[in-house]
């Protein structure tokens, strides 16, 4: 029974492995069964009977690249020490880019499946929604710290911070994956850390000379 459920968590993860390279490169919709078990080397008829069925394996592939992504971006955020600022979307923004570097594949299927969720395949919409909620809520919180620690300007909105540094990730990514290597994906979010930097940090109080004026 051992071996068994082995093999079948082989075969699950080669036809997931498939399916996201070649949604990635073709789409959803445009992606036969047949294909992701030629690529995987497996029969496609075992498909329904591991995933139930083609949106079935579709959600164990949002599944897979959606827990590499919280564990390699959003899980370090929660070890150590945090100053609710500065540092804090420094390291997100460096955990970006060597997501982006280590994991391109996943990069490429976010891009693809996200804007094929706002036309022929809008069953995709609501697993993008669910996660852009879930790193909502996780953003406004580490927001609403910084205002509460006074590392982030307190007259922010937390929502529409969170919308800026979402929507800022969203044309990062699509911008590296249209100019490619080129593009220079750290370049990037270095440029984006000091627009953001100055648009949410709190300005630090002047320092007076000791026995000057106040």
């Amino acid at each position: 029974m051992v071996r068994k459920a082995e093999q079948s968590e082989r075969t699950r993860a080669a036809l997931i492995d498939a399916a996201i390279r070649l949604f990635g490169e073709r789409g959803y919709r445009a992606t036969p069964l047949k294909a992701i078990g030629e690529a995987a080397g497996i029969s496609h008829g075992v498909i329904p009977f591991h995933f139930g069925s083609k949106e079935g394996l579709l959600l164990a592939v949002v599944e897979r690249c959606f827990a590499v992504f919280t564990e390699s971006v959003l899980a370090p955020l929660g070890d150590g020490q945090h100053d609710y600022g500065m540092e804090d979307l420094h390291a997100l923004m460096r955990s970006q880019t060597r997501f982006g570097a280590e994991h391109p594949e996943a990069i490429r299927l976010f891009m693809v499946l996200m804007f094929e969720a706002l036309g022929p395949s809008p069953e995709l919409a609501d697993h993008f929604r669910a996660f852009h909620a879930r790193v909502h809520e996780l953003g406004c919180a580490w927001v609403a710290q910084g205002i509460a620690r006074g590392t982030v300007r307190a007259d922010l909105d937390p929502d529409a911070v969170v919308d800026a540094i979402l929507s800022f990730f969203t044309g990062a990514r699509a911008h590296s994956l249209l100019l490619g290597p080129s593009a220079g994906r750290a370049r990037v979010y270095e440029s984006m850390f000091e627009i953001l930097r100055s648009a949410i940090e709190r300005p630090q109080e002047p320092r007076h000379a000791k026995g000057g004026k106040s």
